[in-house]
């Protein structure tokens, strides 16, 4: 069993992408699908990653709130009728490392809300919401050929072993590798360190030094800078398509993952729907195979924001055929 991705064969797609905390925005197009679904036009919800981490200030960030209720509107639904891609802003709350834009500290935030999720005795727990996202497939892939993925094709992925390593990837496994690697440090010098206590407060939210998380930020770092499977991670939630390549040579990258997938799949995939990087009005094909998508934060203007209509079944034969899916997210 492939632990990474879920399989579609049937069934109306509405695929969402990037809302990064806006509550508003995540709250209409629940209410969308929902009353999409009601009248039996829209079979299930996918978002592809970074439902997390808000641009604005504070107050503003309702991350932690629509994170509860994919797991709630899931556990209700079930998993075919709700879906949830990992994006490269969720990954990092699964290894305790940290994730910032200029001054802007999204893993801080999001790991301070998450404490104060266990003084709720009656909701989720911090472990609840780290579980799920553990949990998280990086692809959906569908009969009619259209993979679904946070960031689009890496060149990571040059290999059918390496895609195979990809799609049954274990996190407790490597999460394991660095608790082995953590053997060799001193557990009472990191307690004794006020620059790492400070660090482990700001970042995880906690207060003890005999807290059981306590080590996870040294873990992270360990694992950031020694290890290829999380190396491989990154490159695959963290690319950067043709703003890195220049798009005739990501056309290439992206013919070559797409092959690599396929051939580990029931169905040939011939297109990528991704979100990760902005899009002029929405949406924007990046050269004949990869459709970008942008719902709300990465739509510019953010107004403009799409998302797209899939029928799971039907055979994609163009981009074209493809971009007719696509509708905005406000009338």
């Amino acid at each position: 069993m492939q632990k990474r991705v879920r399989d579609f064969d049937s069934g109306i797609a509405m695929i969402v992408t990037d809302l990064h905390g806006e509550g508003d925005v995540y709250e209409h197009l629940r209410d969308t699908f929902l009353d999409l679904r009601i009248r039996g036009d829209v079979d299930r919800l996918i978002f592809c990653g970074d439902l997390i981490h808000g641009y604005g200030d504070e107050a503003s960030d309702a991350s932690i709130d629509m994170l509860l209720d994919v797991m709630r509107l899931q556990a209700e639904l079930g998993e075919d009728a709700v879906t949830m891609l990992l994006g490269n802003h969720e990954f990092p709350h699964i290894y305790s490392i940290t994730l910032s834009k200029g001054d802007l500290e999204f893993t801080s935030r999001f790991e301070q809300a998450l404490m104060r999720l266990d003084k709720n005795l009656d909701g989720f727990s911090r472990d609840d919401v780290i579980t799920f996202l553990r949990w998280l497939p990086f692809y959906v892939r569908t009969k009619s050929g259209v993979l679904l993925t946070h960031a689009g094709a890496s060149p990571a992925i040059k290999s059918d072993d390496i895609a195979g390593h990809v799609l049954d990837f274990e996190h407790e496994k490597l999460l394991d590798l660095g608790d082995e690697l953590l053997a060799g440090y001193s557990i009472d010098l990191l307690r004794n360190s006020r620059e790492y206590c400070l660090q482990a407060k700001h970042y995880l939210g906690i207060d003890d030094v005999d807290d059981p998380r306590f080590t996870d930020l040294l873990r992270g770092n360990i694992l950031s800078q020694t290890s290829p499977d999380f190396q491989l991670l990154w490159d695959v939630l963290f690319a950067t398509n043709e703003n890195g390549l220049g798009l005739d040579l990501y056309e290439l990258v992206v013919e070559a993952f797409l092959k690599h997938i396929s051939a580990l799949s029931q169905h040939e995939q011939e297109f990528i729907v991704a979100g990760h990087i902005g899009a002029k009005d929405g949406a924007a094909a990046i050269g004949s195979r990869h459709l970008r998508l942008a719902s709300y934060a990465h739509a510019k203007p953010a107004q403009s924001g799409k998302y797209l209509l899939l029928d799971c079944e039907k055979p994609i034969q163009s981009m074209d055929e493809l971009m007719r899916g696509l509708r905005p997210v406000f009338d």
